[in-house]
């Protein structure tokens, strides 16, 4: 394992394309667009973005209008959706740069007609719908939707490309939630069948084909994490970030020795310690102290004390090999997956992948020459 002073997040963007492709299989005849917000799950959105259109993804999803403005001057020919819609003061930038929003209440859509009237263009503004179905977050109520049909004035203007909703529950399989939000939705799109549908995000799309409708939303499954963590099945997905941290000092602790911040951790053994670039600075969460491990040559070495803002004290006692300044430890890898990770800290693997801190050296592999460089640009 290569050496550095730098703990080192590599990105396989070929694990992420047959993720894509397995997703694509997955969904039938479903379109699988890509939900690449926050900054495509921390990873890095522009080799994302440029690896899916590569791929033959030409529908993508993103949460601010800033995102989508920085998708837009890569991708000119892609579709790009705004989850947070037409919030107050983004309804120039979204007509400017060709965002669609995704229209979360009626006074978002009260708005954004008002600039399709403004404007006075012949060509109704692209909208996405999105109808709350029972997550109680975000988007128009069913009511409002079946008004809305009653009522085709209210969306003169515009051009509703797509209907969705947002699945809660869809990764636990002991919850009818998901079965419950998906009747409401046919009864919705029963209403106002206009556009496409989508309904499915990662867990929805291996819950049941009933959940694909036209469009499916997976996120989190692309970048590798398991689409149903519940389940005691082999993750279908193949892993795209791992994530090495150098030795940076190796030391001794006698019996009754404390490790880290307010003394969590007591020995009472002689014990060899090792101080590892990295902490919760970088997205190693605060919650992971004395829980988990990292690994080294396929042996573990537990956490021990407190996660710090940019160290981590792991036991070396057992390890039957060669360790010492500059060893790459391995926190992320082939041996102990984002939803180990995120186990261990008490909390879900997106979390863990979207913490992942800017003070990485950042390696992407697979990565190819892009065989639709032309029509990404723009050009023919």
């Amino acid at each position: 394992m290569a050496t550095g002073s730098t703990a080192c997040l590599t990105i396989d963007l070929g694990a992420l394309e047959s993720n894509y492709r397995v997703l694509q299989t997955v969904a039938r005849e479903s379109e699988v667009a890509a939900v690449v917000k926050a900054d495509g799950y921390g990873i890095g959105w522009k080799p994302v973005i440029e690896t899916l259109w590569d791929a033959g993804c030409h529908r993508f999803f993103v949460a601010r209008v800033d995102e989508g403005i920085g998708l837009r001057s890569l991708l000119p020919n892609a579709i790009v959706y705004v989850f947070d819609g037409a919030v107050p003061g983004t309804e120039n930038d979204l007509r400017e740069h060709r965002l669609v929003p995704v229209i979360n209440t009626i006074e978002q859509l009260r708005r954004w007609q008002q600039i399709s009237v403004r404007s006075g263009s012949n060509s109704p503004l692209a909208t996405a719908l999105h109808v709350d179905t029972g997550m109680l977050r975000f988007g128009i109520t069913p009511g409002e939707a079946k008004q809305l049909a009653a009522e085709p004035a209210h969306l003169e203007g515009l051009d509703v490309q797509l209907v969705l909703s947002h699945l809660a529950s869809a990764d636990e399989p002991s919850s009818d939630q998901a079965e419950r939000q998906l009747k409401l939705f046919r009864e919705v799109r029963s209403a106002l069948p206009i556009g496409l549908a989508s309904l499915a995000n990662s867990a929805g799309l291996y819950r049941d084909p009933a959940f694909h409708f036209d469009v499916v939303r997976p996120g989190y499954a692309m970048f590798g994490g398991n689409p149903q963590p519940e389940l005691d099945n082999p993750n279908p997905m193949a892993p795209v970030v791992s994530l090495a941290a150098p030795v940076l000092q190796v030391r001794q602790a006698e019996p009754g020795d404390t490790v880290g911040y307010g003394a969590t951790h007591t020995f009472d053994r002689p014990a060899r310690l090792a101080t590892i670039g990295i902490g919760y600075a970088d997205g190693f969460l605060r919650s992971g102290s004395n829980r988990g491990w990292v690994g080294l040559d396929g042996q573990r070495l537990p956490v021990v004390g407190r996660v710090s803002m940019d160290l981590v004290t792991i036991d070396i006692t057992g390890f039957g090999g060669e360790i010492g300044e500059g060893t790459m430890v391995e926190v992320i890898g082939p041996n102990r997956t984002i939803d180990d990770v995120a186990t261990d800290a008490g909390t879900i693997g997106y979390e863990i992948l979207t913490s992942l801190g800017r003070r990485y050296r950042r390696r992407y592999v697979g990565v190819r020459n892009s065989i639709h460089s032309k029509s990404r640009s723009g050009k023919s």
